[in-house]
């Protein structure tokens, strides 16, 4: 896993303070499910990457402390590197807490709106999350070719999803 340098301090967000690099951009709901699939919407979130950043930049961090050390001490039992662990860890804890809060969003959210797309149960779209090995834009077309049909709010939604699907 190639680990890319720590980023400089810049502008951010005092609700996400650690949060080090840009959030993932989000389409609107009006964009369409396919369209938010392929734009990342519902994929692994990325946070969990960033936590195992932290891991490593704590240990760069204490590998310098040890290294500069003047005491006569163990450098571990210092109250500087104890402040350090203290430091990247509420990082770290706080990016898996919402990475996990992320995930299940993810997964919630792809299960409605496929619920919403599809005349399919919510337990049926569970049953098949299960049991599928590829990615959101494959279970998307592998839903849209079990011929289960389509929930439409207007005749030409149908009608363009219609022409889409057997190109006309």
């Amino acid at each position: 896993m190639k680990i890319p340098p720590k980023p400089k301090r810049g502008k951010r967000s005092p609700f996400y303070w650690w949060r080090r690099w840009k959030s993932h951009q989000y389409l609107p709901v009006r964009k369409g499910l396919l369209a938010r699939i392929q734009n990342g919407d519902f994929d692994y979130p990325i946070l969990y990457e960033w936590a195992k950043y932290e891991l490593h930049y704590m240990q760069e961090e204490l590998d310098e402390f040890v290294k500069n050390y003047q005491g006569n001490e163990d450098p571990s039992t210092d109250y500087l590197y104890c402040d350090i662990e203290k430091r990247y860890m509420k990082r770290y804890n706080k990016l898996i807490e919402d990475a996990y809060e992320v995930e299940q969003r993810h997964l919630t959210g792809l299960v409605d709106n496929l619920f919403n797309e599809f005349i399919l149960s919510k337990d049926a779209i569970r049953e098949i999350m299960e049991e599928f090995g590829g990615t959101a834009e494959e279970l998307y077309h592998y839903i849209e070719k079990l011929q289960v049909g389509v929930r439409s709010n207007s005749d030409a939604k149908q009608l363009e999803r219609l022409r889409r699907k057997y190109g006309l």
